[in-house]
């Protein structure tokens, strides 16, 4: 059986709760143990999410399941490394590393915990259950809680039940909180309360500005969040966000058309263009360094040490490259964006003889917008399975990328299944564009910065052979995956995938303002 916990009554100490057992079992009371625990997770609540839950003490890192309590894991480590990929070797990396990737550790609350247990004997003084009493007392002076645990003993199921049953009959109630949950409570956290994932719902007749503007509001809170750990540098997923947060908000003021007067979406457009391309350098010298692993395993043994002087050149880049991008964000134009942009979002809705579609319910132009937008990517794609071209593959690229924003912002609107079911067949497609756009990328911005790179001595040759290669590999690459484009956009392009875009989305077509 697993461990039952309660919340005492109201009013009720701990030795009155030991009292009232006694006068059915004898009861005995062992050494209290204290113990300072801290709490860790990523930024976006990765092992929560999972059902993990990963704590310290005393240097010992425990990784247990969240609903049992149950050890998977423990290890000492000392002292805790930020990023699973510095962790020792160890079935603890082997569990935590496909869950965290790239993300750092955070620390999310400290707490002391304060544990007396008590066996709970038969007539034979053998032990049938424990009973722990645990007080919890958050860092920073906040309020002790406190829970009884009922813990079993092999052999004694019944007994635990009898326990378990006392308690209840004196008033306890069981607890749906453990100390980890009391302790984020108690520090004003709330487990996965940040996403950067679109979960919006919205009333389908409600006015397209004002869902618009729900939407910006949404986008703006993960600008806002992640901001300043992007000025931290803590790991790069949180600029990552950020640039998403940006580029969803730029597709949404491009294609809601019509729902704000002509001059705010133009200003604004312009500004979150800004913004988007102030980290554009920073970001994509983050995917080349965290490729690295993945670059060097292309090479040839006898070449993977030779590419060292290209990513240490990179990492000196990124570190320019971050300064800007932190001046920017201080600087007092980005402040003046934002504080304009959210007192345009708090505004009340305006009528505006450039907003034609400002009062049109959202479900309306939501699927006017989702439809056209899905018709163009197959005309585009099927003109492409006659003539695949690169620029046209880019060009499609950036059309799924914004048919996939649309269904995210207005997903709320239909059925979930079929949405999903829409997404996972856009995804397929988007996956297959966007690899071919990053090999043909990297491909010539490799060629670019070979002639940057700062290379003298005798192993300079080597580093231009490494690059070379790793050039050849990706090459071969960028072709096999233009290759399954065909096979990719036939299936996005179904008569299945047809049908449903179209009972969701075209049922009974009417025109909007373009």
């Amino acid at each position: 059986m697993d461990n039952l916990k309660f919340n005492l009554p109201h009013g009720y100490g701990v030795q009155q709760l030991v009292d009232e057992l006694a006068g059915h079992y004898p009861v005995k009371k062992e050494e209290p143990l204290a113990e300072k625990l801290a709490f860790y997770d990523t930024f976006d609540w990765r092992l929560y999410q999972a059902g993990l839950m990963l704590s310290e003490s005393a240097g010992e890192l425990c990784l247990s399941q969240l609903a049992t309590h149950q050890i998977l894991q423990r290890q000492k480590i000392t002292p805790l490394p930020v990023f699973v990929k510095d962790f020792p070797d160890s079935q603890l990396k082997e569990q935590l590393a496909p869950i965290l990737e790239m993300r750092a550790l955070l620390l999310l609350v400290e707490i002391q915990t304060h544990s007396t247990p008590y066996r709970i004997l038969n007539q034979d003084e053998k032990t049938v259950a424990w009973l722990v009493f645990e007080e919890i007392k958050p860092a920073g002076g906040k309020e002790a809680a406190g829970q009884v645990w009922v813990k079993p003993v092999r052999g004694y199921p019944k007994e635990l039940q009898q326990v378990a049953n006392h308690l209840q009959i004196i008033g306890c109630s069981p607890a749906e909180k453990d100390a980890y949950l009391l302790a984020l409570e108690a520090v004003g956290r709330q487990p996965g309360d940040y996403s950067a994932k679109l979960n919006i719902r919205l009333d389908p007749q409600l006015r397209a500005d004002e869902a618009t503007k729900v939407i910006l509001r949404f986008l703006l809170n993960v600008m806002k969040r992640n901001e300043p750990y992007v000025k931290k540098d803590v790991d790069p997923e949180f600029l990552h966000d950020f640039r998403v947060a940006v580029r969803r908000t730029r597709s949404a003021l491009s294609q809601i058309k019509n729902v704000f007067p002509a001059e705010t979406t133009d200003r604004f457009k312009q500004d979150f263009a800004r913004i988007g391309r102030l980290s554009n350098d920073l970001r994509d010298l983050d995917v080349y360094l965290l490729a690295e692993d993945t670059y060097r395993a292309m090479l040839p043994d006898i070449l993977r040490n030779s590419i060292t002087p290209l990513f240490n050149y990179l990492r000196e880049k990124r570190a320019e490259a971050r300064q800007k991008v932190v001046a920017g964000l201080n600087a007092p134009e980005y402040a003046r964006v934002l504080h304009d942009w959210e007192a345009f979002l708090a505004e009340p809705p305006l009528d505006s003889p450039s907003a034609g579609n400002a009062a049109l319910p959202i479900i309306q132009l939501a699927q006017d917008r989702i439809y056209k937008r899905y018709r163009r990517i197959v005309k585009s794609g099927r003109q492409i399975l006659e003539n695949t071209a690169d620029e046209q593959l880019h060009a499609l690229r950036i059309e799924g990328k914004k048919l996939r924003y649309l269904l995210e912002f207005f997903a709320g609107l239909f059925p979930a299944d079929e949405i999903e079911t829409l997404l996972k067949q856009l995804k397929r497609l988007q996956d297959n564009l966007g690899h071919f756009n990053d090999l043909c990328v990297q491909e010539q911005y490799l060629l670019n910065v070979v002639e940057e790179l700062p290379l003298n001595g005798p192993s300079a040759r080597k580093t231009l052979l490494a690059v070379g290669g790793l050039i050849g590999s990706l090459d071969q690459q960028r072709q096999r995956v233009k290759g399954e484009f065909a096979k990719t956009f036939t299936a996005f392009a179904s008569a299945s995938n047809r049908a449903l875009f179209q009972k969701l989305f075209a049922p009974e077509k009417k025109e909007v303002a373009e």
